[in-house]
């Protein structure tokens, strides 16, 4: 599935906006559904989410194993692990996932344990857009001589 980065205000840039690659994807715990707008980051170790979206489809974030990490800025962020499920928008089925839930309301990070595990991400910043494909298309593209990995 190929989409395009979006355009969120950037009032540091001389454009006034900065191009991020944002994916809609459905987390569920239980019942409990919501729809999320993620960054796809390939440098964030975790899924990242604010605690009270996990609050929202019915966690209660601080029964979660605590983890503690360090920011961007090297300070210390505590949070809470759970398992929810994963939907990409636009394709049928759902992941489970271990997920940290931290206290600031912080932009959705879809990082390398969980999310790139299990689907293909192809970065074409350039282009100002990004793939994304299922574990089993991306293996099975691969070895009928489509894409990289041939």
């Amino acid at each position: 599935m190929n989409i395009n980065y979006r355009k969120l205000d950037d009032a540091t840039r001389p454009e006034g906006y900065s191009l991020y690659p944002l994916l809609q994807v459905f987390i569920r715990h239980g019942v409990d559904m919501r729809p999320v707008l993620a960054l796809v980051d390939s440098g964030a170790s975790d899924c990242i989410f604010s605690a009270s979206l996990g609050e929202v489809v019915g966690i209660d974030v601080p029964t979660g194993r605590p983890f503690e990490f360090h920011a961007f800025d090297l300070k210390d962020v505590r949070g809470f692990i759970h398992t929810v499920q994963l939907q990409v928008s636009g394709f049928p089925h759902w992941i489970d996932i271990e997920a940290v839930f931290i206290e600031s309301e912080v932009l959705p990070l879809l990082g390398q344990r969980g999310f790139f595990e299990n689907y293909q991400i192809v970065f074409e910043r350039y282009r100002h857009q990004f793939d994304v494909n299922t574990k089993t298309d991306a293996i099975i593209r691969n070895r009928r001589g489509h894409g990289r990995g041939r």
